[in-house]
């Protein structure tokens, strides 16, 4: 009994294993871009890709965060139309954040009096974004220059 049991626990692992590593690249589009502002780039800041049907002050979708260059990579993005949420956040000296990813995002952080957007605050919500731009099947290029 033990052995048949083993051997169905490996059986199991196999199948999870062999549909879990297809080999397949995500389905989607990859969207690759840099983000300026008064002709330098952005450094850490969130860009999200959303439907432009949020309500809230709270964007969601496709997110990527800005390297050393400014440039961000999403893959996985469906063909569409998108408006561009980019969001930077400047924390105050002394203010303890809470590990990325647990508890609050940017938006919360800030009403939270933890630091600012560092950007134009057009570009931080869905709802007043101007940036908007469709991605097409494949490889897709968007850069976002920022203005004041």
């Amino acid at each position: 009994m033990r052995v048949y049991l083993c051997l169905l626990a490996f059986v199991g692992l196999i199948l999870c294993l062999a549909g879990c590593s297809s080999g397949k690249e995500r389905a989607g589009s990859k969207v690759t871009g840099k983000v300026t502002f008064k002709g330098e780039p952005v450094v850490g800041a969130k860009v999200i890709f959303t439907d432009g049907k949020d309500s809230g002050a709270t964007a969601n979708g496709p997110t990527a965060i800005t390297d050393e260059t400014g440039e961000y990579t999403l893959i996985g993005v469906k063909p569409g139309n998108y408006k561009i949420v980019v969001y930077k956040f400047n924390a105050k000296k002394g203010a303890v954040l809470p590990p990325d990813g647990e508890g609050m995002d940017m938006e919360q952080m800030e009403a939270s009096g933890m630091g600012t957007h560092a950007l134009p605050q057009k570009y931080a919500r869905p709802t007043t974004t101007n940036l908007a731009e469709q991605v097409t099947e494949g490889k897709c290029v968007i850069n976002l220059e920022l203005k004041g």
